[in-house]
């Protein structure tokens, strides 16, 4: 059975070009790799291509974590809700 955590594993290994057991759960993004706007776009592209579903713009501002990543994925939000 594949996890969300393990789906976001994935998703940042393919997009960072780095191994995926180089990917701790708790581990935040920006420090797994330095992250250009280009390769925060091919996340985006890739939540969205797995959802279905365009990410809403207050969580992508909020996304900074692989546990926020596997978050998006199962379709929960980040941002608290007016």
């Amino acid at each position: 059975m594949t996890t969300s955590l393990s789906r976001a594993k994935a998703l940042l290994s393919k997009c960072l070009l780095i191994p995926e057991d180089h990917i701790d759960d708790d581990a935040n993004v920006g420090d797994l790799r330095e992250v250009d706007s280009l390769m925060f776009e091919g996340i985006v592209i890739e939540i969205e291509n797995a959802t279905g579903a365009e990410a809403d713009v207050m969580d992508l501002l909020q996304l900074r974590t692989v546990r926020d990543v596997a978050k998006l994925l199962d379709g929960q939000p980040l941002s608290i809700p007016d």
